[in-house]
């Protein structure tokens, strides 16, 4: 392209074909809609930070939606219109990434029937309107102490307990000392390279504190530097824990997202 002064402009034209390279990530190759989305951010070689600027979409939402973090999600609509925005913004096809991640979050499942309420209506309409109010509500009151005592019963026959006596659950539901927590751990850690730019006013050692989330998958996201003694070494400590991969934390064996992990990184200054 030329100015009106004549003079050639060049853009540079790298970001953009990295965004595209990363795009075509197959998702096939990732276990769910938020695990492709991160390898696409990353392969683009973009942090949560530059991302929730340039989508206007907070830093946590987006780490909710890589990680599929039901809690720290935000209602059912908002968290679908972020991911739509989230996968446009990335490159890649924002109807399949939706889809993929309904599906992923179960919010593509039918809403359940309640049959009981449904035959209950059925009869009520047959009788032509005649039951009132607490005619009904005498009736689901009545299930409801049926099913109680019910329930009390099976509660005895299981636990062995006489009338009278308190039912406790089983230890393995109320317990909860007996869940399994394995802790994250480190399987490929890559070391920081010195910046030979930051040479000239580098004290003997510098160090660098980087916060970062550990996604269920085992990457690392919205990595962020916590504390620093000099901020030219910045961006080659965040350069080197975005690229470290771990085993996740697992509750009872399912991968668990963990927050707010810290690393101190080391750089020597070269002899």
């Amino acid at each position: 392209m030329t100015s009106k002064d004549g003079t050639a402009e060049i853009y540079d034209m790298e970001d953009a074909r990295a965004r595209r390279r990363a795009s075509q990530l197959p998702g096939a190759d990732y276990a769910d809609a938020g695990a492709h989305l991160a390898a696409v951010r990353e392969a683009s070689g973009l942090t949560i930070a530059e991302a929730a600027a340039k989508t206007h979409i907070q830093e946590h939402h987006l780490v909710a939606i890589e990680t599929l973090d039901t809690a720290a999600l935000p209602a059912r609509p908002y968290a679908i219109g972020f991911v739509k925005v989230y996968a446009k913004f990335l490159g890649l096809e924002a109807p399949a990434i939706v889809d993929r991640f309904k599906e992923d979050m179960g919010f593509s499942t039918a809403p359940k029937v309640d049959v009981e309420k449904f035959e209950e209506r059925k009869a009520a309409e047959a009788q032509g309107g005649d039951l009132s109010l607490l005619a009904v509500a005498a009736i689901i009151a009545f299930f409801i102490w049926s099913a109680w005592q019910i329930a009390l019963i099976d509660g005895r026959k299981h636990t062995g307990a006489e009338p009278g006596e308190a039912v406790h659950a089983p230890a393995s539901l109320s317990d909860p000392a007996l869940t399994e927590v394995v802790e994250a751990r480190i399987i490929e850690r890559i070391e920081p390279v010195f910046p030979r730019g930051c040479l000239d006013d580098a004290a003997p050692v510098e160090t660098v504190m980087v916060a970062f989330n550990i996604t269920a998958g085992g990457r690392v996201a919205g990595e962020r530097i916590a504390a620093t003694s000099n901020a030219c070494f910045n961006a080659s400590a965040l350069n080197a824990v975005r690229r470290w991969r771990f085993e996740p934390r697992t509750v009872d064996g399912a991968p668990r997202a963990l927050h707010d992990q810290k690393a101190r990184l080391s750089f020597d200054r070269p002899q």
